[in-house]
């Protein structure tokens, strides 16, 4: 008996259970899941043929348990090489008469001899496919049948192919179409060891999407999940790369219904994978459905239709000219903290200075921003705040804001209630259900503290303008502004409630009234990736979805916060633009106690006991002054030692140099050498620490120096050589740093 057991979706297998029908062969096909149910056969027969990622373990104990000839490619198999190797090539090239060929070549295994001819490519193993033109194995070819220019690339695997799992890709290029741009789908089967077969996915994007040395797309779109691994040249095509979700383990009612979005292994080979290579945008696409132990593909047809303007965005953006491209920045804007002032906030980032430089930089590049720009981050800062350009604020009423010009402009009711209308139902209900109709509020017959930002029965959008660049503070997701009690404000941290009506407003006008091409929301970090909605693979009832629109996102972000980065990156379908982190150095604190514990530690060691004695007491006096805790003054040797830990926490920590300006890092040689000290000063997986590194140069055994601090080495306590190596390090990088400086008569970084 034959018996095959298949992974991966198990999509032949309808097909290989009509052959096994068909030729007579006893046997039985088999889904991961089907196969635990039916061990007793799997124990029975006679040549077994597994391919899937992982089985069940007790289906790898049956198979081992059985006496049958085993073709399976990851250490169960029993047969030669060269079986492998042709079976497998079987399998992956597919279509119906590889299969027959397939379970003939293995049942000749067994008892039964059958003839069987060799594997055959019908359908090229990488190659182009439209739903109207067919396959092409060029792209000259198909460029000669089409009638448009490729702006987008796809890809997708060759399977999807073999086995008509086409919906989700031919609605794809339908969508795409439909926005009239040109597709290039290309379906692909990477490089197989074991056979030969296949090709390097490098050498696929070159020859599809690369024509004359350049780039023949203007977008790329990967349905290939993980499989992006299998690419390393996706930055040389210098396009935006779009990898959109698709759940193997999900169908679209299972996934409608989760909080959580799509399932964990979506997420890792959906999201996480591709992530690395720098893919973008992971829009749910897909869900699989289960027929008969084999999964099919549902495509969701509203975020086809999503995705493919969002390319379009994409490509209009690139192809706009500059002195036309719109372009909205959105400061964060926290909580209420008592102070107007906290606009403009990111973590280590000057956000006013960056943006003062940025204008000045588009401009540069042919950006439209205005006749006056200002000239420093401090300049900015006082227009908002004479302006009143703020949210609506506790000691700031919006009569102030709209008296003092920092009203861009105005949302009243039918312009709102338009495109309220457009947002999903179930989201409708909820912002009313939590602010009240909008009707209502624009009237201010609702409770003083739900109203917001409300002037004459419109909503203000506050704001600044330079030109085609428009910059906001972020709308507060839940403040009374100047109605206050203190109390709405507990709702900022709460998940589960939706921002009120002002801030869709300002978000919609910013994309449909000013025209925005792109969003930037500037400084890490804001509240738009933290709203509610799923945590991975978004529905259009998401808000962070619903409040984008379709415009391109941009997210200015501290690379020390990745994980919140990751969050904004999935949530808000934004493209991170990381910055450095602050300068930072090592705190040069509690200096004199520290110098004394290096004299008590040569006293000790010279059995000076009268000078030790005179430093302990003057240890104690420093360590009461700095309101040092100590468990037991009395216990000397323990007391020293819990000093000297606290003195080098205290010491050793890391503190900010100011903050970064955006595109600008550490230049000035001394600010930058303390930088690199202080971020080398410690032993990573990488690399050894920079202290480390001298030290053994010059012949100390660092360990022995870091294990006794209070010991002796060269008649040097040896915490004082710990110190002395430190500002050797960082008096060697400043002469080295000055050398390349003069040499190349500017500053470096």
């Amino acid at each position: 008996m034959l018996c095959l057991i298949l992974g991966y979706g198990a999509r032949p297998l309808p097909l290989l259970r009509r052959i096994l029908i068909e030729e007579g062969i006893e046997g039985m096909v088999l889904g991961e899941g089907d196969s635990e149910r039916e061990l007793e056969k799997v124990k029975e027969a006679k040549v077994i043929f597994a391919y899937s990622s992982r089985l069940p373990e007790v289906v790898e104990e049956a198979i081992k348990e059985s006496q049958a000839k085993v073709v399976e490619f990851s250490g169960l198999g029993n047969v030669s090489a060269e079986v492998l190797s042709k079976a497998k090539a079987y399998y992956a090239l597919g279509g119906e008469g590889n299969l027959r060929n397939l379970v003939r070549f293995l049942a000749s295994l067994g008892e039964k001899r059958i003839p069987y001819e060799e594997p055959l490519a019908d359908i090229p193993l990488s190659g182009i496919w439209h739903p109207e033109l067919g396959i092409f194995k060029s792209p000259e070819d198909y460029l000669k049948a089409y009638p448009a220019r490729p702006d987008v690339g796809i890809l997708s695997w060759r399977n999807s192919l073999l086995y008509g799992d086409l919906r989700l890709l031919e609605s794809l290029i339908r969508g795409l179409e439909g926005k009239g741009l040109g597709v290039l789908p290309v379906f692909y089967y990477p490089r197989d060891e074991l056979t030969g077969l296949g090709e390097e996915g490098d050498e696929v994007l070159e020859r599809f999407f690369i024509k004359e040395g350049r780039t023949s797309i203007t977008a790329l779109i990967s349905l290939l999940g993980f499989g992006i691994q299998y690419f390393s040249k996706f930055k040389e095509l210098g396009v935006p790369l779009l990898s959109p979700l698709r759940s193997y383990y999900q169908g679209l009612e299972e996934w409608e219904r989760s909080d959580r979005g799509v399932d964990y292994m979506t997420q890792v080979y959906g999201a996480i994978i591709p992530e690395v290579p720098g893919a973008i945008e992971p829009l749910f696409l897909a869900g699989t459905r289960n027929e008969d132990g084999y999964k099919e593909e549902e495509p969701y047809g509203e975020h086809v239709e999503y995705l493919a303007r969002r390319v379009r965005r994409w490509i209009e953006l690139r192809e706009k000219p500059r002195d036309k491209v719109r372009i909205g920045i959105v400061l964060i804007n926290p909580p209420c903290k008592g102070l107007e002032g906290s606009v403009a906030m990111g973590m280590g980032l000057d956000v006013p200075e960056s943006i003062a430089r940025l204008l000045k930089r588009l401009k540069e590049e042919g950006y439209d921003v205005g006749e006056e720009i200002p000239q420093s981050g401090e300049e900015l800062v006082r227009l908002i705040l004479e302006r009143k350009a703020l949210s609506e604020f506790r000691w700031t009423s919006v009569q102030e804001i709209v008296r003092k010009g920092g009203a861009a402009d105005f949302v009243g009711p039918e312009e709102y209630l338009l495109w309220f209308s457009e947002l999903p139902g179930d989201l409708r209900e909820r912002i009313i259900k939590d602010w009240e109709r909008p009707e209502d509020v624009l009237a201010e017959r609702v409770d003083r503290v739900f109203v917001g930002m409300v002037y004459e029965g419109k909503f203000v959008i506050p704001g600044v303008r330079f030109g085609n660049v428009f910059i906001t503070p972020q709308p507060k997701f839940g403040c009374a502004g100047a109605r206050c009690d203190g109390k709405v404000c507990r709702i900022l941290h709460d998940p589960t409630i939706t921002p009120p009506h002002q801030w869709w407003a300002v978000y919609r006008w910013m994309t449909r009234k000013f025209g925005a091409d792109l969003l930037i929301h500037f400084g890490t970090h804001g509240a738009l990736e933290f709203r509610p909605g799923k945590g991975v693979g978004l529905s259009p009832s998401c808000v962070p979805e619903a409040s984008l629109d379709d415009v391109p996102h941009l997210y200015v972000y501290n690379v020390a916060n990745p994980m919140e980065g990751v969050i904004a990156k999935r949530r808000s379908y934004a493209e991170i633009v990381d910055h450095l982190h602050p300068p930072l150095a090592l705190a040069e604190v509690l200096d004199e106690l520290s110098e004394l514990l290096n004299q008590y530690a040569k006293a000790k060691n010279l059995g000076e006991e009268g000078r030790r004695r005179r430093l302990y007491e003057e240890i104690l006096r420093k360590a009461q002054e700095q309101k040092i805790k100590l468990e037991d003054p009395g216990d000397e040797g323990k007391t020293v030692e819990e000093i000297h830990r606290y003195c080098e926490l205290m010491r050793g920590s890391q503190i900010n140099l100011g903050l970064h300006v955006f595109g600008n890092p550490p230049r000035d040689p001394e600010r930058l050498s303390s930088y690199v000290a202080s971020a080398m000063a410690y032993d990573s997986y990488a690399s050894p620490s920079i202290r480390r590194a001298l030290a053994e140069a010059l012949g100390f055994d660092y360990e022995a120096l870091r294990r006794d601090p209070l010991g002796m080495t060269s008649g040097r306590a040896n915490r004082e050589i710990l110190e002395a190596l430190s500002k050797v390090v960082e008096g060697v990088l400043e002469r080295l740093l000055r050398e390349v400086s003069d040499a190349k008569g500017q500053n470096v970084a």
